[in-house]
């Protein structure tokens, strides 16, 4: 079936047709103008409607590189359906290396918004009204924290069926059910307006390699799973961890961290992790322990720790025991040692 033409911001998208287009946005005090690009692919043939978006947060900056790394597949220009990408949806937070917006409030927490709120939430109704509410399928790409690495991991809400096969195709070692992290485009209900999965890994202020090729990777495998794109083999299935249960490990004392382990390695209960050591070492180090067994899904990649700081995260899986991921060691680890 022929694909109807598709109107965003004032702008008809004919059917077959790759644009980019500047999504104008709320002015700042100085009251210079600034546009939030994003490129639309409108397939000739009807299909789904798939928004790939990242930098909610202003200091993530992998999701950038998994969506360029997306765009530049030949594979996409062969789309039956629609795919929106906006690598860079807080422009003022990526300016600023912050977080949040102009006006200190969390663009993810803004959602739906409304037309006459804070800049905040006048931003995440723009969002809303131009862009999502047109979609029928959507994939956020965040990561860790400053100084927190995070392994690729999804997370989708437990009733959506479809939502959930999502992320099962995506092929992230990790995958959550999660009534929380996916309510970042609230619906009237307090669910994601449409199936969406959220897809973490690396860290914030950084790129990482390796977790960019499992993002473009899975968001083809979904992108495959819709029927949007053909692909000349069947993708290749993985292993998964559904983990419904995070734990931090925290510091029992402030020093300098070791970390002894890999990120994605299992781990058993009160198995060793790491180490802290007195940074004058005028006492011996203390030992760092995992609680409970299940596979690292995050590290502190800062070496100075303080007493009471999460410093490794371990996902605990639905059904013991949980198995072994391969995995590929994140560039940005600077506090590893060999056991």
């Amino acid at each position: 079936m022929k694909n109807d033409t598709l109107k965003i911001c004032g702008v008809d998208i004919q059917p077959g047709e790759k644009l980019t287009l500047a999504l104008p946005t709320p002015e700042i005090y100085s009251c210079a103008p600034m546009h939030i690009p994003m490129h639309v692919i409108h397939g000739k043939r009807a299909g789904p409607r798939m928004l790939i978006c990242a930098t909610l947060y202003g200091d993530e900056s992998n999701g950038i590189d998994i969506v360029h790394r997306l765009l530049n597949l030949s594979l996409v220009n062969k789309l039956q359906g629609t795919l929106i990408c906006i690598p860079v949806m807080n422009v003022y937070g990526l300016i600023n290396h912050s977080r949040l917006l102009p006006d200190g409030h969390d663009l993810a927490n803004s959602f739906p918004g409304s037309e006459k709120g804070s800049f905040a939430s006048r931003l995440a109704h723009l969002f809303t009204s131009e862009v999502i509410n047109l979609m029928t399928h959507c994939i956020n790409i965040r990561c860790g924290k400053n100084h927190v690495y995070k392994f690729p991991q999804v997370y989708y809400h437990p009733d959506d069926s479809e939502a959930t096969e999502m992320a099962k195709n995506f092929g992230a070692p990790i995958i959550h059910p999660s009534l929380e992290k996916t309510g970042f485009f609230y619906s009237e209900s307090g669910r994601p307006k449409c199936p969406t999965l959220i897809y973490e890994g690396g860290e914030a202020h950084r790129t990482d390699d390796y977790s960019a090729k499992v993002g473009v990777k899975g968001i083809v495998k979904v992108l495959k799973q819709l029927n949007m794109i053909q692909l000349k083999s069947e993708p290749k299935k993985t292993d998964l961890l559904t983990s419904s249960e995070t734990i931090w490990v925290r510091a029992a004392t402030s020093g300098l961290f070791h970390f002894r382990k890999r990120v994605g390695q299992t781990v058993q209960k009160d198995q060793m992790v790491g180490s802290i050591a007195d940074p004058f070492g005028t006492s011996a180090s203390i030992e760092v322990l995992a609680p409970q067994s299940g596979i690292i899904s995050a590290i502190t990649t800062h070496p100075h720790v303080y007493e009471g700081q999460g410093i490794v995260e371990i996902c605990l899986a639905t059904q013991p025991p949980p198995p072994q991921i391969e995995f590929e060691p994140p560039i940005i680890e600077p506090n590893i040692v060999d056991n």
